[in-house]
């Protein structure tokens, strides 16, 4: 049975976009809305299928 390899990859700080006009911004901590507009942001460290 072959082993399974996990990335280390940890993101110190995380990207995130904005649904509305997607501007994007690095934040340690989730910014909860764009600066540039205020509308919802989502982190694109987070996998989506």
């Amino acid at each position: 049975m072959p082993a399974i390899d996990i990335d280390p990859y940890r993101a110190s700080e995380g990207l995130f976009e904005c649904v509305g006009c997607g501007s994007r911004t690095q934040s340690g901590s989730h910014p909860g809305t764009c600066p540039s507009c205020g509308n919802h942001v989502q982190n694109l460290s987070v996998s989506r299928e």
